[in-house]
Order: C-alpha cells, then structure tokens, then sequence
C-alpha cells in the first residue's frame, strides 16, 4: 500500500522490507512498521510528539476517556458508506494508533472489512502502534507528504493532526471521506483556567477547500469525570498545557481537577468526483 518517499513509485515488501522498482529500500522494523521519512522531510532530530506526551496519551486515550469522539468518527464513516462495503481507512497523524484500531473495530462490527493503516512523523509512537495493533500498516511518515499511491483510500481521519489538503485530495477515491477533528471552543476549559489567566477559545476552521463538499460539521460535547490524579495527569501531559504549567500549578491540578469538559469540532469532508 505505502508508495516510495523518494520518487513515488509503489513500494513491493519483500523478506528484508520494502523496495520500488527504481531500487529505493526501506527495512521493516520489528515491531512491524516501516519508516517513510526522509532525512530533509525532519525539522529535528525526533520531530513529532516526545516519549513523554506519548505515554501519557496512550494511557489516557486507554481509559476510554475520548471514546465517544471514536464511535462518533465511526458511526459517520458507516453511516456515509453502503451497508457491508469493505473500506480502505487511513489515519493522518495517528500517533500511538488508538483512534484507528477503535474506529476498525466498531465498523468491523457493522459488518464493514477493513484495511487500516496510519502514519504519523514521530518514530516513537509508530513504534507503540506498530507493536499493539497487529491488524493495521503504520508507517513514519509525514502528513505533508502521504506514503499512499493516489486514489488509494476511502476514508482519511484527522484528529488534532495537520495536513496538506493537497495530498488528502490526491490520496482519496472519488466520493471519499475526510473526517477532521479539532478542539472546539470549551475543550478543557476547566483545565486552561487553572494555568492562564485569559486563556483563549480555540477557533473553528471553516474555510471551503477545493475539490470538496462539505457533508457535515458538527461540535461533540461530553463532560470527563477524572478519577485519580494520574489519570489527570496523563491528561495535562497530553497537551501542550502541561509545558506552559509551573510546579505549583502541576500540584493543584493534580489534587483538585476532577471533571473537564471535551468539546470536539467535527467536519466531515467528500471529494468532488
């Protein structure tokens, strides 16, 4: 499925990993993956979110705590989609892969055949999606420049990542799907009051993008009840919050931030034939 990062042609896996027909090769890790990033694509030496972000995402994401936001993606992919249809799903930007292997399985469970797949820019969390979630390809690889061949996807999910909205146009099929996901407005509200004295709402992305209707555009609402402080800790670890927090700060949110608000900006996007 990946294409090669050097001169775009189909990648074929052989026993050491992958090679194009013009002889660019890519080793397969063990955990599975393949990186897909090429040295001028890095803007550091570890670009994307550090191993300390990561796990505290991963354990966070476990708990469930987001999982309405992933039945919600799935329940629009199934809903714009004929009953049973095998899908080709790909997550930009999916980090530790828990959106991707959530979203599978509740369409799996519609009846859906599904071929998943994500990448993301940083290694670490490529690594942790690779290792835990056998039934889907991850790659590393920018979302700037998508590993996959054009026209090759039905279903492009986007949570809190950025894109190129070149490459989602050039990767999906005719009538395909691009869910995006961003902070609404009220998203941690409670938790930003503790850290800044004006903190600002985040505001929605509405622009029209060519090549693409807009089929929905919606705000998901639920409230986070935090059960311990390291489960609320996972959360300010998670966001860039946690960098901007003084000691004090960590403390108090810590003993005292017992529920958040979650509040998502959803629009879901269909290429134009």
């Amino acid at each position: 499925m990946w294409i090669c990062p050097a001169c775009r042609a189909r990648l074929h896996q052989d026993d050491a990993g992958f090679r194009c027909e013009n002889g660019h090769s890519y080793d397969k890790a063990k955990e599975g993956y393949v990186n897909l990033l090429l040295a001028h694509q890095k803007r550091s030496k570890e670009p994307g979110d550090n191993k300390q972000m990561i796990n505290a995402r991963r354990a966070f994401l476990e708990g469930g705590f987001y999982q309405p936001l992933a039945h919600r993606l799935a329940h629009i992919i199934h809903e714009h989609s004929a009953d049973g249809a095998p899908l080709d799903l790909f997550d930009a930007g999916c980090g530790e892969g828990y959106y991707l292997d959530v979203i599978k399985q509740s369409l799996v469970a519609q009846g859906h055949e599904v071929a998943s797949s994500g990448c993301d820019i940083a290694k670490v969390a490529i690594q942790k999606a690779a290792k835990k979630y056998k039934t889907s390809a991850f790659c590393v690889a920018s979302t700037y420049a998508l590993p996959l061949a054009d026209e090759s996807t039905n279903a492009l999910v986007q949570v809190f990542a950025p894109s190129s909205e070149t490459e989602v146009h050039r990767v999906l099929q005719a009538n395909g799907l691009w869910l995006q996901v961003n902070p609404a407005s009220n998203h941690l509200h409670q938790l930003k009051a503790m850290i800044y004295d004006a903190a600002q709402d985040h505001q929605k992305h509405q622009q029209e993008i060519d090549g693409f209707s807009v089929l929905l555009d919606e705000e998901l609402n639920f409230d986070i009840s935090l059960p311990d402080p390291q489960s609320t800790l996972n959360l300010l670890m998670m966001t860039p919050f946690y960098w901007s927090a003084s000691e004090a700060q960590l403390a108090e949110i810590q003993e005292n931030l017992k529920q958040v608000s979650a509040h998502f900006h959803i629009r879901v996007l269909q290429k134009l034939n």
